[in-house]
């Protein structure tokens, strides 16, 4: 194996945190199960660490040791972004409108009421514009602050460096107190101790070893491994580095974030409601006044438009947008004088609509769901393919819910149970039954 075959191999197979919990580190390589030597051997470094130049050549390949972030701040984006919404379009129609009507005969323009409502919908615009592009490089700046320095050994001697230079196969110098800079494999260790919470959500201290674990352990017994963005609370000790940036277990986890779709608050939905019944409500007011005037009136086309168009700005409210920005200003500015950072204005009135948190035990927010992946039953293993409350899956007998058993699949329809039924046994060859 060559040393740029051996970097990605350390790249690839570290441990992308989207994969399941047990299911191993991502790609073929298992670094928990490997000895030190075989770690070494395939990352091509030593207990010495890697040279300068080697070093840099790593780099090259792959990048900066850090989580990449969802966007760049634009501010043009959270400009426009405080116009996205169905009040303010009806708003806009309304100083559209009034301004057109100038055009029918007879008629002027209404540029008064148009400039006020442009006016007000800017400054509305403008306001919320700074209190979000406050919050986002607030958070921009927090982020920078909590980039920790990392110790290495290169070359045989102890390196203090920013932590996104940190590359595969460096040799990691650990003491508590540290935040581990990437996932690394343990080479020598003296009463070390973990915080895993952010990737297991278990709060307690995790003892690791050198001695290779089970190729089958799940994360949380995978005593010879250390994670990025854990911290170091007891004892110390050396690891090698194994992956970096997003080809680590945070990184897998941010990549799945980053897929999450943004979604509106209560409060958004109700305001686009309200803007909706708004809009319907003047239209039908608009055909009603218009049948009337053409039937019992003689007032011509002309003038029942005019009348139409001065019912409908007056009926759309354009202070409403500003009303509401305002006030959740001030909650954001309350929330803040209590060291709470709000990103988004909507999100004040959404933390405000919670009347109880549920967590487990450990304080970690869960979907609650819990997944079967495999059970005995009859003096036989089974594995159960599906997730969650999800109706669709399939029991194998002594294989794997991919398939890649030895063994057919017991059953190639739906797992039953998923409507309440508590029906989930499928029957083998044999007669035995695996419940569900």
């Amino acid at each position: 194996m060559n040393s740029q075959q051996g970097v990605e191999k350390g790249v690839t197979d570290a441990g992308g945190g989207s994969e399941q919990e047990g299911e191993g580190d991502s790609g073929g390589q298992r670094w928990h199960a490997l000895s030190v030597d075989d770690v070494f051997s395939d990352l091509e470094t030593s207990s010495e660490g890697l040279s300068r130049s080697e070093v840099e050549r790593r780099r090259e390949e792959s990048g900066p040791n850090r989580i990449r972030s969802e966007e760049e701040i634009s501010p043009l984006r959270i400009f426009l972004a405080q116009f996205q919404d169905f009040l303010i379009y009806l708003l806009l129609l309304a100083a559209a409108v009034s301004v057109l009507v100038g055009f029918l005969p007879g008629s002027e323009p209404q540029y008064t009421d148009a400039v006020l409502i442009v006016l007000i919908l800017l400054g509305n615009g403008i306001f919320g514009f700074f209190q979000d592009y406050q919050a986002e490089k607030a958070i921009q700046a927090l982020q920078e602050l909590s980039t920790p320095d990392a110790t290495v050994i290169r070359d045989g001697e102890k390196h203090e460096i920013p932590s996104e230079e940190v590359v595969p196969g460096d040799v990691l110098a650990l003491e508590a107190g540290d935040r581990i800079p990437a996932d690394a494999r343990l080479i020598h260790v003296q009463s070390l101790e973990t915080t895993e919470a952010a990737l297991t959500g278990e709060s307690g201290t995790v003892p690791k070893q050198v001695e290779a674990v089970d190729e089958s352990a799940s994360l949380p017994e995978r005593k010879s491994m250390v994670y990025m963005n854990t911290n170091a609370v007891k004892g110390r000790g050396r690891a090698v580095v194994v992956a970096t940036g997003m080809d680590t277990r945070v990184g897998g986890i941010a990549s799945e974030l980053a897929k999450a779709e943004d979604r509106d608050t209560p409060f958004q939905k109700e305001v686009d409601r309200l803007g909706k019944r708004i809009g319907l409500l003047v239209l039908g007011l608009i055909g009603i006044l218009s049948v009337v005037q053409i039937l019992f009136t003689e007032a011509d086309l002309v003038s029942v438009a005019l009348v139409a168009v001065t019912l409908a700005v007056a009926a759309v409210p354009e202070g409403l947008p500003a009303v509401v920005t305002l006030t959740l200003a001030l909650g954001a500015r309350r929330m803040l004088s209590r060291n709470v950072l709000v990103r988004r204005l909507p999100v004040v009135e959404s933390l405000g609509a919670v009347d109880v948190i549920v967590t487990d035990k450990t304080g970690t927010l869960t979907e609650n769901q819990m997944t079967v992946e495999r059970l005995w039953f009859s003096g036989d293993t089974y594995s159960v393919s599906g997730s969650g409350v999800d109706e669709e899956g399939r029991f194998f007998r002594g294989g794997e819910p991919d398939g890649s058993g030895p063994e057919e699949p017991e059953s190639e329809t739906s797992v039953p149970g998923g409507d309440g039924s508590g029906e989930g046994i499928s029957s083998g060859e044999d007669g035995g039954s695996g419940e569900g």
